[in-house]
């Protein structure tokens, strides 16, 4: 018979609602969120949630509290699940922790590298430690302690739930979010175009941390030697004015923002229509537009401050690394154009690479975890 899991989290995005469906074959899943989209995503981003996926009801997040719900021990007794897994450090995960120990429950929390940032818009890639944050973390131990499993999202998150948190080393293992990327390998690969009217993305919100304004500045050098370039940017991020002015400023032309996105099945096609994605983040922790871009057969250009590329961003391979200078973001951009042949091979390259971020081979992977760690017996 199978086991009983949950998990719970912040918000119902839709690669993780449809990821539960995927789970369907190693568990009896449910997946449960506060809210069902945040204030700072689009409208397409909300999708059937089926009969496994619920939002909690009495839920919602609050200042100090951070998100919550009075409901969700009501349905815990309802579905009795046998393994509970929490999305994040959240106050009131703590409070589920100590339930579901009185009851006996297996419980795994999974999280990325918790940053010492104040906001979304803070670009600091600095990590909590026990030197700057002595408090914190001493707090998130004394709370934590007792869970079965810590699932770090990546191997910088699980080398710091045990260095600087610390957390039993024999009950912290990393793996990585799930990914909704099937469609984009039913997209063609890239080829040459006579006009080198290639078209770049910028997919990720607009938001310090990603530099939109950055990828501005590259495009607009660009478009100084191929005159037939074409931008789509992100529509959402609190940068958004900011983009604007600084288009309108630089008289920049052919860039479009992608206001006509209309679902969430749909946003692949996004994907479909570009060549090169640019992505010049200061931090981020393994970004799922890459994972997009590489399953789609596109080009990638992005800044060697992400974790987790190793095994999917080959430099000089599949895609380009680069160090944050706008010339290095040129340079590698010209390369595509200059010899279209590449957008072949790296795209083909990238296909293979990223085979095992579908969902059924996601799926397997957590549940061979669980087993790995005694909590599927």
């Amino acid at each position: 018979m199978k086991k009983k899991l949950v998990f719970i989290s912040n918000m119902a995005a839709p690669y993780q609602v449809k990821f539960c469906y995927s789970l369907q074959k190693y568990f009896d899943a449910e997946f449960w969120f506060y809210v069902k989209r945040e204030q700072d995503r689009p409208k397409w981003w909300e999708i059937p949630l089926g009969d496994k996926c619920r939002i909690l009801k009495f839920s919602g997040s609050i200042p100090y509290v951070g998100y919550y719900s009075f409901g969700v021990f009501a349905e815990l007794l309802r579905f009795n699940p046998d393994i509970i897994l929490l999305g994040g450090f959240m106050n009131w995960h703590w409070l589920i922790l100590k339930w579901a120990k009185i009851f006996n429950k297996k419980v795994v929390i999974m999280s990325e590298p918790l940053r010492n940032v104040k906001s979304e818009r803070d670009d600091s890639n600095l990590l909590l430690n026990r030197d700057t944050s002595p408090q914190l973390i001493n707090k998130l131990r004394k709370r934590f302690f007792n869970a079965d499993l810590y699932l770090g999202m990546g191997k910088v998150a699980a080398k710091q739930f045990v260095q600087e948190i610390g957390f039993d080393e024999k009950k912290v293992s990393s793996t990585m979010y799930p990914q909704d990327i099937e469609a984009y390998f039913d997209h063609p690969l890239r080829t040459g175009k006579k006009e080198q009217d290639y078209t770049l993305l910028f997919a990720n919100r607009l938001v310090d941390r990603y530099q939109p304004l950055f990828a501005l500045e590259v495009f607009m050098l660009l478009k100084v030697k191929y005159p037939h370039l074409k931008l789509l940017m992100n529509n959402d991020g609190p940068l958004k004015s900011a983009c604007l002015k600084y288009i309108e400023d630089e008289n920049i032309k052919d860039v479009k923002f992608l206001k006509e996105i209309d679902s969430w099945n749909n946003m692949h096609l996004i994907y479909k229509n570009a060549d090169i994605l640019i992505l010049p983040a200061t931090y981020s922790n393994g970004n799922g537009t890459i994972i997009e871009a590489a399953a789609s057969g596109m080009g990638f250009v992005v800044s060697q401050n992400i974790n987790h590329m190793q095994k999917y961003a080959k430099n000089g391979e599949n895609c380009y690394i680069c160090d944050l200078s706008t010339q290095s973001f040129v340079d590698a951009i010209s390369n595509y154009i200059e010899a279209p042949e590449l957008l072949m091979s790296h795209g083909k390259l990238s296909r293979k690479l990223i085979e095992d971020r579908k969902n059924e081979y996601t799926s397997k992977e957590y549940f061979e975890i669980l087993e790995r760690y005694g909590l599927n017996c």
